[in-house]
């Protein structure tokens, strides 16, 4: 039977993580079928070894193991592994450091979906985890941001957590979409078009911050030179509707304020 949905996941070096983000895919209840896709990207730890494990257990599970890593040439999963295999109507989203905890999650967001055709987008709350501390915290996004949101909301700021997503498998990426210094926010922006996004508050996921994360893992000044790439590259583009694209160069000048007083202050660090 065909998946209505497939859960898209990638994973490198998260031998420590991984259990509980393929415990949190196997615990959903839905009554509709789904696919467990993993990507794998020649992880150097035990990562790809326990997802062939749970592979073995359970043939939802379709693995992607790569033996050279093609992030490092700008090679992304998503576009270029994970959706053009994935089957479902639906995908959902987490990477494989982060986890879900709610087993009707996926029923809920694709619930909503399949009767509001008007909305591309069902993303719910989660909860941050400091894997240093070893402590919760509450998202700080959580109340920041209307349950409906549009296409304007999201040039703004990004909300959405990626292990929170569901969306609608009816779109295409452009060839430079690996270029950009991160994928989830552009993405979200390119697919919305004239629809809506829909947010769920329950607690349905665990977002994990911690020093090797792809993005949770970079100093102040690395994150600002990697959003001013990424917002250069999506104006350029001219992908995006122009009132869009005057928020974003809105927020490029922001972050390039942020980078010259980041310069500044390493300035003075050194003298």
């Amino acid at each position: 039977m065909k998946p209505l949905l497939s859960i898209c996941c990638t994973s490198y070096n998260h031998e420590n993580y991984i259990k509980e983000t393929l415990d949190g895919f196997l615990m959903q209840k839905t009554n509709f079928p789904i696919e467990i896709l993993i990507h794998d990207d020649a992880s150097t730890d035990r990562s790809a070894e326990i997802i062939k494990e749970y592979a073995q257990k359970d043939g939802r599970i379709i693995t992607i193991l790569q033996t050279e890593n093609q992030y490092s040439k700008k090679i992304k999963p998503w576009p270029n592994f994970l959706f053009p295999m994935a089957k479902g109507k639906y995908l959902a989203l987490c990477e494989g450091d982060d986890y879900w905890i709610d087993p009707l999650k996926l029923q809920k967001q694709v619930d909503f979906l399949e009767t509001h055709s008007d909305f591309n987008i069902c993303f719910n709350a989660s909860k941050i985890y400091i894997q240093d501390t070893n402590t919760f915290k509450e998202d700080p996004f959580r109340g920041k941001f209307p349950e409906i949101l549009t296409i304007k909301d999201l040039a703004r700021k990004n909300y959405i957590r990626t292990n929170t997503v569901v969306m609608r498998n009816n779109f295409t990426l452009p060839e430079w979409f690996n270029q950009l210094p991160f994928g989830d926010w552009p993405m979200y922006l390119i697919m919305i078009k004239d629809n809506k996004v829909k947010y769920i508050d329950d607690v349905m996921g665990v977002y994990r911050i911690h020093s090797e994360g792809v993005w949770s893992g970079k100093d102040k000044a690395k994150m600002i030179e990697m959003t001013l790439i990424g917002l250069d590259m999506l104006i350029k583009s001219n992908i995006l509707p122009a009132h869009i694209n005057k928020i974003l160069l809105k927020r490029y000048r922001k972050y390039a304020f942020k980078a010259q007083k980041e310069k500044f202050r390493g300035y003075l660090k050194n003298r």
